[in-house]
């Protein structure tokens, strides 16, 4: 059985555990403050990847600009993006503060803090708009996630979310540089593509996924974890900030801006693609954006010979296999189960980490210029198309959610179904049969934390009537994609492919010790919606008490003991004995 590796709940460092109008004025806020400082210990970091704070970014329905000043960072000569030229992580507050007063189109929020204690910032480029411009934004936006939208009525004014997520790898840093450069032009220019633009979309720039990285040198943030491979179970703070940002701004387009493979590497991948997916529309809009972007890279005019810069490349075209996307633990494949229907790693090309940071500063300099503007042309080029498909996105993004509240059948590829995409063939053809529902029995703490985070997923969980308080997820769902990603068994493709890019299999039931049952044939019986999964236990108010080490949270919980210096025997194996003295 092909299977790479498993995605488990949680990996890194535990002190003990498993291996056009004008915007109303307002006075620019004051940051918003998020608990937490450094990192300094594994029970930190512990504590901190299951419990940091996330802006819940959809119920702020101010109008646009929303200005923040931003206050500064100490200055950290040793940021490792000095050496290459690039902007530290020090230096990015003040340069948003500058960016807020180029005009009236730019703002800036902070979503939340790393693992190492540092601020997570999106910036928001559009035109401007009223309070009641935002909250029709906000109105339609849940009204395309319902599939209950009139085209020409209610969507005809609704602006297309672009999101462009920059340093998810910590050594990979240009990307932050490119949108800051993006950013700055689409602040002050004045043409009429760009006035069109921002007046027909919302611009999200996650200007750093992994400030600890940035600043360290490091892929992994400051808990070591790889941030990429963490969107089926986010474990961290960071990536709960960008599934946030995915739930609630609703991208139909989105970069994910990485390094290094020359040439440029511009998805959409070779096979084996996820069975989740409505990967007809997905394929069509990721493929077309990609020819764009390929051809604006290449235009930059960098050369082998003369700049070591190798033509773009789309893994789709271009290899046999190799480069997937079956997993959803990468960025753009988490994107498209929110309806992100051209989403895309990008690959800038000229190494500047690990080894070839050792490289003369004037080499690095060199490569890291060339890096930054081949960035700022794949945004560019998917800018120009969001401006001019915008309509044909988010049709085809009401189409993804639609199918799934319907239970509609999906859709092969296939030369027919995706014109316009060469070599499409069988190797291509990955889909799923949906189940009617999944059955979760209740009572136990690890089915409480499944549904938990399928509601934090924005996964719609219900509570059945009969069986008495068991969780009913309807697979009826605009986002029966992710639910059935996060709750099937998955399935064995070693027949179909030789090799996987990277992690292949993940069961979050299964891992977590939750019973998840799928319905596939009868009515449905009747339950009622939830927010959150119920609690399944108490602590007596006498006595010792055994914790059964079978949760991440129970590691958090018995890190945390020990670093309040509470005496804790070890019972078994799985489990301890905390005294009824503590």
């Amino acid at each position: 059985m092909l299977i790479v590796g498993v995605v488990g709940a949680v990996a890194g460092s535990f002190l003990l555990g498993p291996g056009t109008a004008s915007a109303e004025n307002e006075r620019p806020s004051r940051e918003r403050e998020f608990t937490g400082d450094a990192a300094d210990s594994g029970a930190d970091a512990a504590s901190r990847a299951l419990g940091a704070p996330v802006a819940e970014l959809g119920k702020d329905t101010r109008g646009y600009p929303r200005r923040m000043a931003l206050s500064p960072d100490p200055v950290n000569s040793g940021d490792k993006s000095i050496k290459l030229g690039l902007t530290p992580y020090h230096a990015i507050a003040a340069r948003l503060n500058s960016l807020q007063r180029l005009g009236n189109r730019v703002s800036v929020e902070v979503t939340g803090r790393s693992a190492g204690g540092h601020r997570l910032y999106l910036v928001t480029v559009t035109a401007p708009e009223s309070a009641a411009q935002a909250r029709m934004q906000e109105r339609t936006r849940r009204l395309i996630e319902d599939a209950k939208v009139s085209w020409a009525g209610q969507v005809a004014g609704y602006k297309a979310p672009v999101f462009f997520n920059s340093n998810i790898h910590g050594n990979e840093w240009e990307g932050t540089d490119a949108s800051l450069k993006v950013i700055e032009r689409l602040a002050t220019a004045n043409d009429a593509r760009t006035k069109d633009l921002l007046a027909h979309t919302r611009l999200y720039f996650n200007v750093t996924a992994n400030p600890d990285g940035r600043i360290a040198g490091t892929r992994a943030n400051a808990n070591g974890f790889d941030l990429n491979r963490d969107f089926v179970t986010a474990s961290q703070p960071e990536t709960r900030a960008m599934r946030q940002i995915q739930i609630d701004k609703q991208p139909a387009v989105m970069l994910d801006l990485h390094g290094y493979v020359n040439g440029t590497l511009i998805e959409p991948t070779t096979p084996p693609h996820g069975e989740n997916y409505e990967y007809d529309l997905f394929l069509k809009n990721t493929y077309a954006n990609a020819l764009g972007m390929e051809k604006s890279v290449n235009s930059l005019g960098y050369t082998p010979s003369r700049d070591g810069v190798e033509p773009a490349q789309i893994p789709f075209r271009d290899q046999q296999e190799g480069w997937d996307d079956w997993p959803p633990i990468f960025t753009p494949q988490y994107a498209a189960f929110h309806g992100t229907v051209a989403a895309h790693t990008v690959e800038i090309p000229l190494t500047v980490n690990n080894s070839a940071y050792n490289l003369p500063v004037e080499e690095l300099r060199r490569r890291s210029s060339i890096n930054t503007a081949v960035a700022a042309a794949a945004v560019n080029a998917t800018l120009d198309f969001v401006r001019t498909r915008r309509t044909q996105l988010i049709a085809d993004q009401v189409e993804v959610f639609r199918r799934g509240a319907r239970g509609a059948a999906q859709t092969p590829v296939s030369p027919a179904t995706v014109p316009g995409v060469p070599g499409i063939g069988p190797e291509d053809v990955y889909t799923t049969k949906f189940p009617r529902a999944y059955l979760i029995p209740s009572g136990t703490t690890a089915a409480a934390r499944l549904v938990d985070h399928l509601i934090a997923n924005d996964v719609r969980v219900t509570r059945a009537n009969s069986p008495a308080g068991a969780y009913l997820v309807d697979m009826r769902q605009p986002k029966r994609g992710l639910a059935n990603a996060l709750l099937a068994d998955g399935r064995d493709i070693s027949g179909k492919v030789t090799t996987m890019y990277d992690i292949s299999g993940w069961s979050l039931g299964r891992l977590w010790g939750a019973k998840v049952e799928p319905v596939t044939t009868g009515r449905l019986p009747a339950a009622h919606a939830i927010s959150r999964a119920a609690p399944v236990s108490s602590v007596p108010s006498y006595g010792n008490l055994r914790l059964s080490l079978d949760d991440p949270n129970a590691y958090a919980a018995l890190n945390s003991l020990l670093k309040q210096s509470v005496s804790v025997r070890r019972d078994s194996a799985t489990s301890v004995v905390v005294p009824a003295s503590a």
